[in-house]
């Protein structure tokens, strides 16, 4: 019986299955040096800033090439979009835009908004995998949310 995986699907299904007890940082960086992935594109929210930077400086480290782009970094203004938003904007698609340009192999999703991530998936021309879900009314730890 047919599974509908092929071969490049299989070899991520078994690179995951090797990861069960890695943090997701360690995972991330293993699956994208299996991968053979040496441009890293990060595409994050300035408000958690400092985790990209960490991040970016993590992969560098680890021999990436890392390019990072915050989502204010267009200048985009939200009066742009519609009356209804006011000052500056959040730019996902020029995130994306802007990554595509410096042809990364992969893409990392650093607490962006629910719509703005998925906007930034919808345009990147490299797969994408989310290292930060934002929440600040827990820590930026999502599951704490299911015990209230």
């Amino acid at each position: 019986m047919s599974h509908g995986y092929n071969d490049d699907d299989c070899q991520i299904m078994i690179q995951t299955a090797k990861a069960r007890s890695k943090s997701r940082l360690q995972e991330l960086i293993d699956f994208a040096k299996v991968s053979g992935f040496q441009k890293l594109g990060i595409a994050n929210c300035k408000s958690v800033q400092e985790y990209a930077d960490r991040l970016t400086a993590r992969l560098q480290a680890e021999g990436f090439e890392v390019y990072a782009v915050n989502c204010k970094e267009s200048g985009l203004k939200g009066c742009d979009i519609s009356e209804e938003i006011k000052g500056a904007c959040c730019d996902p698609v020029y995130q994306a835009r802007w990554l595509n340009e410096k042809q990364t192999d992969f893409n990392i999703n650093v607490g962006l908004c629910l719509g703005h991530g998925l906007l930034f998936e919808k345009h990147s021309k490299a797969a994408v995998t989310t290292f930060l879900v934002k929440s600040f009314a827990h820590n930026h730890n999502i599951v704490d949310a299911l015990a209230e």
